[in-house]
């Protein structure tokens, strides 16, 4: 008599979904990843802060600022000048640098509150915009994203503008993301955005596109924008073709990952 074998089929596939934490604290925690900082930027950041908690009186804010391995202008005296002026402050001190999204991670990692919001350490829009974040999360979305129109791409230099409008129109047509321009640097999130936050796995410029792909890829999620306009005095800094090649790279992983998934 012939031996069978019965082979067991596989396990049918599971979807995880985060778990609520059992006690929310209503606050913000707002993150800032820093790198190399330039000029003043001590006093600029303690006069953000206040103004940002004169706007918003009634919540509690945690200023969480990630240090990725800056080589210039951040020392211990930086250090002592921000705890004496900014109640509370949390300094994550990464000795080696690796990248915005590394960074950025790193802060989410320490937040305590119901809400998150990332922007750079200049805020580049103000603190107004941190504001309209931190409301439209409240509103009911899980994720928000300040967006940049054309006025923004007006403001560019040439070569800057050329590979924004690349981006986005890869943004739109390739990865089909629900927000065009994923690369303001304005986020905002409640647990189930700082879940898939966390999934990331891009440490460079990037990781932005990458979250809102895995964002987007969670139907129950909901994700809204806010307009916002750069401060008139911002410099924009020109991309080195390293940094390009580099962040062309990660772009491919979101592809081959698109496709894979």
């Amino acid at each position: 008599m012939p031996l069978s074998l019965t082979i067991p089929a596989p396990p049918a596939t599971v979807i995880i979904n985060p778990v609520q934490p059992e006690i929310l604290t209503p606050g913000l925690d707002l993150i800032l990843p820093c790198w190399n900082p330039s000029g003043q930027w001590v006093e600029s950041l303690i006069r953000n802060y206040h103004d940002l908690t004169s706007l918003m009186p009634e919540v509690p804010l945690q200023l969480i600022l990630v240090n990725d391995g800056s080589l210039k202008n951040f020392t211990s005296q930086h250090i002592t000048w921000l705890e004496a002026a900014i109640p509370g402050i949390m300094i994550v001190d990464n000795k080696i640098n690796r990248g915005k999204g590394y960074a950025v991670r790193a802060g989410v990692k320490h937040a305590r509150f119901e809400y998150q919001v990332y922007t750079d350490l200049d805020f580049p829009f103000g603190v107004r915009a941190v504001k309209q974040v931190y409301d439209s999360l409240q509103s009911g979305a899980d994720i928000v994203a300040g967006e940049r129109g054309e006025a923004y791409l007006r403001e560019l230099p040439r070569k800057r503008r050329i590979i924004t409008r690349i981006s986005r129109a890869m943004n739109r047509f390739i990865l089909r993301l629900k927000v065009d321009d994923a690369q303001a640097g304005l986020k905002g999130f409640n647990w189930r955005g700082k879940d898939v936050l966390l999934q990331t796995e891009i440490d460079g410029f990037l990781y932005d596109s990458e979250f809102i792909y895995k964002a987007g890829r969670r139907k129950r999620l909901q994700m809204s924008s806010v307009p916002v306009l750069c401060r008139p005095d911002i410099k924009f800094s020109a991309f080195r073709m390293k940094l390009l090649l580099r962040e062309l790279r990660n772009y491919f992983k979101i592809i081959i990952n698109t496709n894979i998934s």
